[in-house]
């Protein structure tokens, strides 16, 4: 069992980004440390929010957040804080980078777009190794067929942030510019339809 942090509770000057990992996927972890606390990943969890739009082939979950709430406020400082991080530290994870923070945001894939949070929630097939569970219909399950998550369903998630995940030429291992938030939904609760 981990600790997952309600996104109400999650302090930003807690989460600190570790060294820049390059074997596979460029990456910077993130962890949450809390005083002598120092959890590996960044856990989060989300309130009841309803699903905008879930596209079961490209695994794309839009949840519809609520204009100018807290939880919206929230992530959309956390996803400010994550960029200045990397405005901070380019240089350090990429000598050759010299990006201006209005570049580096350019190039940024957001989780937090409007008044939606863009998750990636895709279907489990045999093929794939990413498994999670769903609490739907009084029994926990696997996300195994497209009609499990409907527009309008609410979805209370629980969330990890890996880090920050860079894309670099194959070629020169130098950074494009290019960058997301590596996440992984790690279960999630059904709370019903909203009316």
């Amino acid at each position: 069992m981990e600790w997952s942090i309600p996104i109400q509770k999650l302090e930003l000057g807690k989460i600190h980004p570790g060294s820049l990992q390059t074997t596979g996927k460029a990456l910077t972890p993130l962890e949450y440390r809390d005083g002598p606390f120092a959890l590996k990943h960044v856990n989060i969890l989300l309130p009841p929010l309803a699903i905008r739009e879930y596209d079961a082939a490209t695994g794309k979950l839009a949840l519809f957040l609520p204009d100018q709430s807290a939880i919206y406020q929230k992530l959309l400082a956390l996803q400010e804080s994550l960029l200045l991080l990397v405005h901070q530290h380019q240089k350090t994870w990429f000598p050759d980078s010299h990006r201006t923070k209005d570049q580096i945001q350019h190039f940024f894939q957001p989780f937090v777009e409007g008044n939606i949070l863009q998750l990636y929630c895709p279907l489990q097939t045999s093929e794939k190794k990413y498994f999670f569970s769903i609490w739907k219909d009084n029994i926990w399950s696997c996300l195994t067929a497209p009609g499990v998550l409907q527009k309008g369903d609410v979805l209370r998630v629980a969330l990890r942030l890996h880090g920050i995940s860079y894309q670099t030429n194959p070629q020169t291992g130098s950074w494009t510019g290019r960058f997301r938030i590596q996440h992984k939904i790690m279960c999630m609760y059904h709370c019903g339809t909203k009316a």
